[in-house]
């Protein structure tokens, strides 16, 4: 999928002026709080994606009450028009060439992979992150997953309002009604673990190849699913174990909202013995990873951003970083160092000064200009 073109209105501190992107990889550079991230926050939404950034959408509208973000993208089905927008009186809503979309399809017709310095709680933060990603690469690779996501999803809340009311009221639910959203949770559960297991796999190749030819540790590296086993039969019985609890807090205890990517490297932990650098380095191949599964198996190549890739990297493993990025796909990256830093690679720069992005230029032409 290539960006071609996006504007914004209302949006962050963007400018409403429309910026261009060429093909290729494009440095979006300037000082900081100058509007690099914004801009791919707005990239992100306007994708069918939320905030990598986990704001609100009342933290990314200007006034508080409204914003919108339109795209030209290019694909196999040739070039359309996209637009999110959002309101505090109407939500969020998604077009695709002028009728309305849902989020599953914007995401399946404009695939992007994002990466960002939050992104180190893949490996050290919270499970919530962990479990978004997880997510993600269902829809990527397997887009039917999307239903089951969603019917998970509907019971889960149907579910924990029972839960609630009867802690509030200390009324039971009616005859049947706790069992029957129980039993939805337990078969669509079953079924968002087996996408999630199958997901990871076709990932799991990806990464472990990218370790392989990383010198270091990175081949030890070992990510698992913390749920054993994906079977309605055993969340069911997970669910049985902790109903008395469940009962007492006024939430559901059990299912796939629960579970978490395990992250070793010979047995241990990884965040407990990584560094800053070897997890902001393997957090950074995990993302060209999931790039590389949603290429394959998603049908459409999907944009890959990177939000100031270079942090936390060194000036040669940016410079490896920068030489594994994929080809043929739109590459957005960030950084506030001096553009003349990064390599053949780069074919334009953008200059981002208080949310306006200079003209798209070459690194050679803008070294020309700045000589």
């Amino acid at each position: 999928m290539h960006l071609s073109e996006l504007s914004s209105q209302g949006f962050r501190n963007l400018s409403s002026t429309p910026v261009s992107f060429g093909e290729g990889v494009t440095l979006i550079s300037g000082e900081n709080a100058q509007g690099k991230t914004n801009l791919l926050e707005a990239v992100a939404l306007v994708c069918g994606q939320r905030s990598f950034r986990g704001a609100s959408p009342a933290e990314m509208s200007r006034d508080g009450n409204a914003f919108s973000v339109c795209a030209q993208v290019r694909g196999r089905a040739g070039v359309e028009r996209i637009s999110v927008a959002w309101s505090r009186s109407d939500g969020r809503s998604f077009e695709r060439s002028g009728k309305a979309a849902t989020f599953r399809e914007i995401s399946s017709m404009a695939p992007a992979v994002f990466l960002g310095p939050e992104h180190r709680e893949l490996v050290a933060g919270s499970p919530v992150v962990r479990r978004r990603f997880l997510d993600r690469l269902v829809l990527g690779v397997r887009p039917a997953g999307g239903d089951d996501l969603a019917r998970y999803a509907a019971a889960l809340r149907e579910r924990n309002a029972l839960l609630a009311r009867e802690r509030r009221t200390r009324i039971a639910p009616g005859p049947g009604e706790m069992e029957a959203w129980t039993d939805e949770l337990c078969v669509s559960g079953a079924a968002v673990r087996r996408h999630r297991r199958a997901a990871l796999e076709i990932w799991m190749t990806e990464f472990t190849r990218l370790a392989a030819e990383t010198a270091g540790d990175y081949a030890d590296i070992r990510i698992a699913c913390s749920a054993a086993d994906d079977s309605v039969e055993s969340l069911r019985a997970e669910c049985e174990r902790v109903a008395a609890v469940e009962r007492r807090r006024g939430y559901s205890l059990a299912g796939p909202h629960r579970d978490d990517l395990r992250w070793t490297r010979r047995g241990a932990p990884l965040a407990s013995q990584a560094s800053a650098g070897e997890i902001s380095r393997t957090v950074a191949l995990a993302k060209l990873a999931e790039w590389r599964a949603v290429e394959k198996f998603g049908g459409e190549p999907p944009l890959f951003a990177a939000d100031d890739f270079d942090a936390g990297l060194s000036e040669g493993w940016a410079e490896e970083f920068l030489e594994r990025l994929p080809e043929g796909a739109s590459i957005l990256l960030t950084s506030a160092a001096p553009p003349s830093r990064f390599g053949r690679r780069i074919a334009a720069v953008l200059e981002m000064r208080d949310g306006h992005a200079g003209r798209n230029v070459s690194p050679r032409a803008l070294r020309a200009v700045t000589a």
